[in-house]
């Protein structure tokens, strides 16, 4: 990382960079050897302003696949002013519910609208103890939206949401509200759902040192309510929840997770109704070496790797990773993120 300043101003650049060997197309399953590269640029602004005010703005370049520039964009683009009590942001930042928001266990019926490929308005303010947001978010800069062979401009309704947290006493709490709304998907994080009214209420308190949350959640397809009970004891902590979903046919959802962690070792196993399931070891074994194996989606995914700490923020690693169904993108199997196949890769951070 490297920081230059003038007075209060102050630019801060850090980043990423990777290369490595792979041997499967992630999309297909077929062996299908190549290299890879990956190297990311974030570059922080910021200048303190009078009357405890901060100005800043960041954004990332990035550089994938080795193409010497012909790939090379920018994204995740952030201006904000901000003092101890209140913030203003505009760019890459949450929806005010979604960054409110919380489930209480696997609900059906919460999906906020995720702040994915547009532009967000945020304020924050923070009053009586309680965060108060508003967020406007807008799609129209999207040259064609519906992603059609023959562009179709947008004619989009503004996305309006609200957001409440705080605390009072031994509760916390959130608020999440969010307005029925035409802004077109954007293929990542959000489905139909996300485009409909959606009101979240949730609170939660520690007895007798388990964490408790109930919650419930609402939309066009119904209602969603839920409790979620975390309890550790030592280096064990059990989490369980169960949802009780509204709409009409509906099977309720529930899951149970068991997370160990005690010295070099951890475990996690999990169960989602009994129809899904994931364990995920890792060891570390010394002198910078872990060791990471596991099982998830149900069996369908399969993984271990190997990585080794070589100091000043350098790793290496060698991975091998199974899609069953294929239905995980690049750089998505198993816990860890793996990619399809073996894969030999050396990252560096700065």
């Amino acid at each position: 990382m490297m920081t230059a300043g003038v007075a209060a101003a102050e630019v801060t650049f850090s980043g990423t960079a990777k290369f490595g060997y792979n041997d499967t197309d992630h999309k297909t399953g077929a062996s299908d050897g190549a290299a890879f590269s990956d190297v990311d640029l974030n570059i922080d602004f910021s200048q303190e302003l009078n009357n405890g005010y901060t100005a800043a703005a960041s954004f990332e370049f990035d550089v994938t696949d080795a193409d010497q520039g012909a790939s090379f964009s920018a994204s995740d683009a952030l201006v904000s002013l901000t003092n101890g009590d209140s913030g203003i942001y505009y760019g890459d930042t949450d929806h005010a519910a979604e960054n409110a928001w919380t489930a209480v266990g696997s609900m059906d019926n919460d999906a906020f609208r995720d702040a994915d490929d547009e532009m967000v308005t945020r304020a924050d303010i923070t009053f009586g103890g309680a965060k108060i947001s508003v967020s406007l978010g807008d799609d129209t800069h999207l040259d064609n939206p519906t992603k059609a062979t023959t562009p179709v401009p947008g004619n989009e309704k503004d996305y309006i949401s609200l957001g409440i947290s705080g605390s009072a006493g031994a509760f916390s709490y959130a608020l999440a509200h969010q307005n029925a709304n035409t802004l077109w998907l954007d293929d990542d994080d959000n489905e139909a759902a996300s485009q409909q009214k959606t009101t979240g209420v949730r609170v939660s308190t520690t007895l007798g040192g388990a964490t408790v949350a109930l919650g419930h959640a609402k939309n066009d397809n119904g209602g969603s309510t839920g409790i979620e009970v975390s309890y550790p004891m030592g280096a064990l902590t059990t989490t369980a929840s169960y949802v009780k979903e509204g709409k009409a046919g509906a099977e309720d959802n529930w899951d149970v997770k068991f997370a160990y962690a005690e010295g070099a070792v951890g475990v996690i196993v999990a169960t989602d109704e009994s129809t899904d399931w994931n364990v995920d070891l890792s060891y570390e074994m010394g002198n910078g070496m872990s060791l990471f194996i596991g099982a998830d989606d149900g069996g369908e995914d399969t993984y271990a790797g190997v990585s080794y700490d070589l100091g000043g923020g350098a790793s290496l690693l060698a991975s091998y990773a199974k899609d069953n169904d294929n239905d995980d993108n690049d750089d998505e199997v198993g816990a860890k993120d793996y990619k399809e196949g073996l894969t030999f890769q050396l990252s560096f951070a700065f």
